[in-house]
């Protein structure tokens, strides 16, 4: 009985059997890719207004480039 624990316990710790959370669900790869085709993912309000003051300030360098 006490060679059945011992190999038991052995064979536990050299050969231990991969959990759940060894899993990988990415690929051999590793690399996960999500294909969003042509949609559009709408801006924060935080980001609009950002997005609308680089859009300003890049207006107004074209123009101070194109009146020198």
């Amino acid at each position: 009985m006490k060679r059945f624990i011992l190999l038991a316990l052995f064979s536990t710790l050299f050969f231990p059997t991969p959990s759940q959370s060894d899993t990988n669900h990415f690929g051999a790869g590793g690399v996960f890719e999500l294909d969003l085709g042509d949609s559009e993912i709408p801006l924060t309000p935080k980001q609009e207004k950002e997005q609308k003051l680089l859009e300003e300030q890049l207006k107004k360098k074209r123009q101070q480039s194109s009146d020198q």
